[in-house]
C-alpha cells in the first residue's frame, strides 16, 4: 500500500496477505482515511458453486494521517465556533455588515492559527527527542506557510483597501511574517558596541526593505559617526518620507505630489555626492531612490520574490493599484531563480493569489498543504465564497467548490473517535450532499459506550434522521440483550419503537418474575408513559405491575378487577397464565368473598383451557407448584359456592 507524506512523496507499506491466482484484494471505505482491505476469491465460471474452495482471509484497519496532535485538535476545535457562528451570520445579516464580520472572522482564523503555532515553537524548544522535534518543526513550517497565503488573500480578496491601494497592508503583512530585521536588529542593538555588530548594515538593510524607517534611523544613530553631515542628511531625508495612510484626509493625487517632490530630493542629492564618504549610506539612498541595481544587490536581505517585490513598489510605485500586482511577478521571480521544490510550490500559490486566480490557489493548495488536514482550504474558501470571490458554478457532480472541500474537510474529522460531532456540524453547512454524507455516518460510527451512542441518538434525532436513530437504539438495544441487561434494553428498544423486539424483551421480563417472583428495573417499568402502548405484550407488563401496586396498597377491589381484565384479555403469554392464577390464591384466601359468580369462572375457564392445551409450563411443574395449584382448584370452588350464596344466585326449588 502507498500514502502520500506531508512532502509530496509517496510512503509504502505491506499488508501480510497469501498470494494466489483465485483470490484479489478488495476494500471497502471507513471513517474518513479509513480503508478496511480484504482478500476474496475471483469468481470462476466453470466452477460450480459447491466446488469453490474457501480460506480464511484477514481484514485489515488501514489509517493515514489519522493521528492528531492535541495543538491541532485545538485548532480544530477553536476554529469550529468561529465557523458555525459564521454561518448563522450569514443567513441574519444585511450584505453590508455581512462583510465586516467576514473580515473579523478571518482575523479570527489567523489569530487561532498564529497562537497554536506559537505554542507548537514552545513544544519543540522543549523537546529532547529529535525526531519528534523534527516533526513539530514539520507542523510549524505548514503553519506559516498557510498564515502566509491566507494573510495575503486577506488583503486581496477580503479586506481591500478603498481605492484598491494595496501597498500599506502589504508593509504590514511583510512586517508581520519576516521577523529576521527586527530580530537582527534587538540582537545589534543589545551587543557592547552596535556600529561594530557584523551584521549592523544587514540589520539597517533588512529594516529598510521593509519600510521600517523608524527604526533605521534608532541604528543609524547608534553609529560613532552618526554626527556627521552624511548621517545627518540620510536622517532628514528618511524622515521627510511620505507615508499613506487611510486615517489622513489626503487624497491620493496629492500623497504622489508629496512623494514625487521626496524622491527628487533624494535623487538630487545623491547625485550632490552628499554621501559618497559612506558607501553603505550611498546604498540607503539608492533603495531610497527606487535604484534598480540595489534591489539585486540586496536579494539576499529580501529572501523571496515576494518580499522583493513588496520592498520595490515601496521605493518605485507606492500608489500602485491591486491588479497591477500582477505585471511586477516575473522580474522579481527572475532574480530568485534557484528554490527548493517546496518553496517553488508555495511560490506557486502565491503567485496565483497576486494573479488573481483563485481557484489556483485552492487547487495548488490541496495538493500541497492538504495531505494531513483540509482545514486551511475549506475555511478559506468558505469566507472567499461569502465574499462573492469564488465562482458559484456547480462542480460536474453537482455542488460548488466550497461544498466540495467542507466535505473533504468533514470526512477527515470523522475519522477520530472524538471529532467526529464537529464534522457534523461542518456537514449541516453543505446545501446539496450535507444530509446524505451525515447518515452514511452516523450508521457507521462504532458504538462503543450507551454515552455515544446517545450523543449520536441526539444527532439523529436533532436532525430528523429517524431511520439512522432507529437503528441506533436497535443495535443498542440488542447489545444490552446479549449482555442479559433487560432495562437497559428495554430502554433501547421503546426508542425505536420495535414493536417484535419489545416483545421479546417484555417475555424477558416475565420470565425473570417466574422464575425469581420479582420484577427488576421498576422505575422503568413504572414510568412507561404512552410508550406502554406500543405492542400488547408492553401493556400487559405494565398493567402487570399496576396490579401488584393495588395489591400491595390494599386496593383489594382494584387488584381483583384488574387481575380478571388482564387474564380475560389474553395479552400474558400462555407460559405466565400459571403465575396470574397463583396470583388469585391469596386473594381467594382472604375472609370475604372478593370475586364474584362470574369472575370465578373467569378464573376456572382460564385454568380448564391451560391444562387442556397441555402447555410445557403446565406440565413441568414442581412439586410445590402443584400443590398450589390443587389448592387453586379448592380455593375457586370454595369461592364459587361463597360467591352463589352471596349473591343468590342458585334458586331453591321446592318438591311438594
Amino acid at each position: 500500500m502507498a500514502a502520500s507524506t506531508v512532502d509530496g512523496e509517496v510512503e509504502v507499506f505491506t499488508l501480510p496477505f497469501k498470494k494466489s491466482r483465485n483470490l484479489k484484494l478488495r476494500s471497502v471505505w471507513g471513517m474518513g482515511k479509513e480503508l478496511y482491505m480484504f482478500q476474496s476469491q475471483i469468481p470462476h465460471k466453470e466452477r460450480e458453486e459447491s466446488q469453490r474452495s474457501f480460506s480464511e482471509s484477514n481484514i485489515f484497519d488501514v489509517q493515514w494521517n489519522a493521528e492528531m496532535h492535541d495543538i491541532a485538535r485545538k485548532l480544530v476545535n477553536e476554529t469550529h465556533n468561529i465557523f458555525v457562528i459564521l454561518q448563522g451570520q450569514v443567513k441574519s445579516l444585511s450584505q453590508s455588515i455581512l462583510y465586516s464580520q467576514l473580515r473579523k472572522a478571518s482575523k479570527q482564523y489567523r489569530a487561532v492559527l498564529k497562537a497554536c503555532s506559537m505554542e507548537l515553537m514552545q513544544i519543540a524548544d522543549s523537546c529532547t527527542d529529535e525526531s519528534k522535534k523534527l516533526k513539530y518543526e514539520e507542523h510549524i513550517q505548514e503553519f506559516e506557510m498557510i498564515q502566509l497565503i491566507w494573510s495575503l488573500c486577506e488583503i486581496l480578496f477580503i479586506d481591500v483597501a478603498p481605492g484598491g491601494l494595496v501597498l500599506t497592508s502589504l508593509l504590514d503583512w511583510l512586517q508581520w511574517h519576516f521577523q529576521e530585521g527586527k530580530q537582527l536588529a534587538t540582537k545589534v542593538i543589545h551587543s557592547d558596541q552596535p556600529c561594530e555588530h557584523p551584521q549592523y548594515w544587514e540589520a539597517i538593510y533588512r529594516l529598510l526593505l521593509q519600510g521600517d524607517t523608524e527604526n533605521v534611523r534608532k541604528l543609524l544613530a547608534l553609529n560613532v559617526f552618526s554626527h556627521s553631515d552624511s548621517f545627518i542628511a540620510v536622517d532628514e531625508v528618511l524622515k521627510k518620507m511620505p507615508r499613506w495612510t487611510y486615517q489622513h484626509a489626503q487624497s491620493v493625487a496629492e500623497y504622489e505630489m508629496k512623494w514625487r517632490h521626496w524622491r527628487e530630493e533624494c535623487v538630487r542629492r545623491y547625485e550632490a555626492g552628499q554621501f559618497a564618504a559612506y558607501p553603505e549610506l550611498e546604498t540607503i539612498v539608492q533603495v531610497l531612490c527606487g535604484d534598480e541595481a540595489v534591489f539585486k544587490d540586496l536579494k539576499d536581505c529580501c529572501e523571496t520574490w515576494y518580499h522583493l517585490l513588496v520592498s520595490k513598489l515601496l521605493y518605485q510605485n507606492p500608489t500602485c493599484r491591486i491588479q497591477d500586482l500582477t505585471y511586477e511577478i516575473k522580474p522579481c521571480q527572475a532574480v530568485f531563480s534557484n528554490s527548493s521544490p517546496q518553496i517553488q510550490e508555495l511560490d506557486n500559490i502565491l503567485q496565483a493569489a497576486l494573479e488573481f486566480d483563485l481557484h489556483q490557489v485552492i487547487k495548488d493548495s490541496c495538493t500541497f498543504l492538504s495531505n494531513r488536514s483540509w482545514w486551511f482550504v475549506s475555511h478559506l474558501a468558505d469566507i472567499l465564497h461569502h465574499c462573492g470571490q469564488l465562482d458559484p458554478q456547480e462542480l460536474p457532480f453537482g455542488s460548488n467548490l466550497r461544498e466540495y472541500l467542507l466535505l473533504e474537510y468533514a470526512t477527515s474529522l470523522m475519522a477520530h473517535k472524538s471529532l467526529y460531532q464537529v464534522g457534523i456540524d461542518y456537514l449541516d453547512f453543505c446545501p446539496v450532499f450535507g444530509r446524505s454524507y451525515i447518515e452514511a455516518y452516523v450508521e457507521r460510527i462504532p458504538l462503543e459506550t450507551e454515552r455515544k451512542a446517545h450523543k449520536i441518538l441526539h444527532i439523529c434525532l436533532e436532525r430528523d434522521l429517524l431511520v439512522q436513530a432507529q437503528s441506533i437504539c436497535k443495535v443498542m438495544g440488542m447489545k444490552c440483550l446479549k449482555q442479559e441487561r433487560f432495562g437497559s434494553a428495554l430502554s433501547w428498544f421503546l426508542k425505536s419503537k420495535d414493536a417484535t423486539v419489545i416483545k421479546q424483551v417484555t417475555d424477558r421480563f416475565l420470565n425473570e418474575y417466574c422464575e425469581e417472583g420479582k420484577f427488576s428495573h421498576l422505575d422503568l417499568i413504572d414510568h412507561l408513559g404512552p410508550s406502554m402502548l406500543i405492542t400488547n405484550s408492553l401493556t400487559f407488563l405494565a398493567k402487570y405491575r399496576e396490579f401488584h401496586t393495588f395489591y400491595n396498597n390494599g386496593d383489594v377491589k382494584g387488584a381483583v378487577n384488574l387481575l380478571l381484565s388482564l387474564i380475560s384479555s389474553r395479552l400474558a403469554p400462555k407460559f405466565f397464565w400459571m403465575t396470574m392464577l397463583m396470583d388469585a390464591l391469596p386473594l381467594l384466601n382472604l375472609p370475604e368473598v372478593v370475586f364474584n359468580v362470574s369472575q370465578t369462572y373467569e378464573l376456572l375457564h382460564c385454568l380448564e383451557e391451560l391444562q387442556r392445551d397441555g402447555t410445557s409450563n403446565y406440565k413441568n411443574l414442581k412439586e410445590t407448584e402443584i400443590e398450589k395449584l390443587k389448592l387453586l382448584r379448592i380455593a375457586l370452588t370454595r369461592n364459587l359456592a361463597n360467591a352463589i350464596l352471596q349473591e343468590r344466585s342458585v334458586r331453591t326449588v321446592s318438591i311438594s
